[in-house]
């Protein structure tokens, strides 16, 4: 483990120019080319503008944005095709979900909302957050999730979600609808606060669709695996150590492995790990799983003491984006706070070059 870790060159990014973004939790940022584009997330309310870095020349700057620019959200879908970006979901204020969708052409800052056909068999999703939204081709899947069963946003009770859609894409603008697909094998379980990413392997050329962790009353740490062109679902075996279970954990494919960066994991005392709701705390544990051998490689442990910075801090909800082969990973929640209105935030900016 600490072998791993010692060739590990994470840097922290100390110069930069232009506006920077106040520090929260809950966004989501996709690359395009050298720019990384952040939106959304909260602190202190949620946060509606769209923020770039430019990672060739270390600027953050505010777009001139257009159109029918979305509210703020947190924990929604955010990918993107191209120059195109799609939001869907997410949180809009206290106990209030969106199943609204909306298209960015970054390439003019230009804001649309789009209104998807229902699926021919059953209803379009219900308005949730902590989805997972991951596109291969020209299509975008969708799982699982959080919604609100009360019609009261003040009264929250929380029904976790194991569904699954696929959203047509038209080429460059616009889309067709949504559509539920038949799968088969078992489905996972609900969850939210998970991660998905598509991986092809060079060699056998199938897509697959790996869902990791994720909360239901208590964090997960199960993978699965949907062969996309099959529909089929399975839980793959896997070799090496598992990450513990985690929540608003990130999960970023560069090569042919899958990142885990940070989350909430359980608090573990004397060895054996607690599951009561509460005892939990963020980590700034790494690992990757390689998507060719299903072998799990730990890089930074959960209990690794890191007294001269030279790594990212533990966080959970923050953001990570592949550019190149490079990881980037900014703000998010550092600690375990009772209280909402006590939350603390990281400001900071690191990458690392895999």
């Amino acid at each position: 483990m600490a072998a791993a870790a010692a060739g590990l060159s994470w840097r922290r990014v100390s110069s930069f120019t232009g506006p920077v973004p106040r520090s929260r939790h809950g966004h989501r940022a996709v690359a395009i080319r050298e720019l990384v584009i952040i939106f959304g997330g909260g602190n202190e309310g949620i946060a509606d503008e769209l923020h770039v870095y430019n990672t060739a020349t270390n600027q953050w700057f505010l777009p001139a944005v257009r159109g029918d620019i979305p509210p703020g959200c947190a924990a929604h879908g955010f990918v993107c095709d191209g120059t195109r970006i799609l939001v869907f979901g997410g949180m809009v204020e206290y106990g209030r979900y969106s199943n609204d969708l909306y298209e960015l052409q970054a390439s003019r800052w230009l804001w649309k909302k789009v209104k998807p056909q229902a699926p021919s068999t059953g209803s379009p999703p219900c308005p949730r957050l902590g989805h997972s939204f991951s596109l291969y081709g020209n299509k975008c899947y969708l799982f699982g999730g959080l919604a609100n069963e009360s019609e009261d946003s003040n009264n929250n009770v929380p029904r976790y979600l194991n569904d699954f859609y696929e959203l047509e894409l038209q080429h460059g603008s616009g889309v067709v609808g949504w559509s539920i697909p038949v799968t088969k094998g078992v489905v996972p379980s609900p969850r939210e606060s998970h991660t998905a990413i598509v991986y092809c392997r060079k060699d056998l050329g199938v897509p697959k669709m790996y869902i990791f962790g994720g909360m239901c009353g208590c964090r997960l740490n199960d993978l699965w695996e949907l062969d996309i062109e099959t529909m089929t679902w399975s839980r793959p075996e896997t070799k090496g150590t598992v990450p513990l279970p985690r929540s608003l954990h990130t999960a970023n494919v560069i090569g042919n492995k899958m990142y885990v960066f940070g989350g909430w994991v359980p608090q573990s005392a004397g060895g054996e790990i607690s599951t009561h709701d509460g005892e939990w705390k963020c980590t700034g544990s790494f690992a990757y799983l390689n998507l060719d051998t299903t072998e799990w490689i730990g890089l930074i442990s959960d209990c690794q003491e890191d007294k001269s910075n030279l790594l990212p801090g533990p966080r959970a909800g923050h953001c990570a984006v592949a550019v190149g082969t490079r990881l980037y990973i900014w703000s998010g929640r550092d600690g375990y706070r009772k209280a909402w209105n006590n939350q603390v935030c990281c400001k900071d900016l690191w990458y690392l070059d895999t």
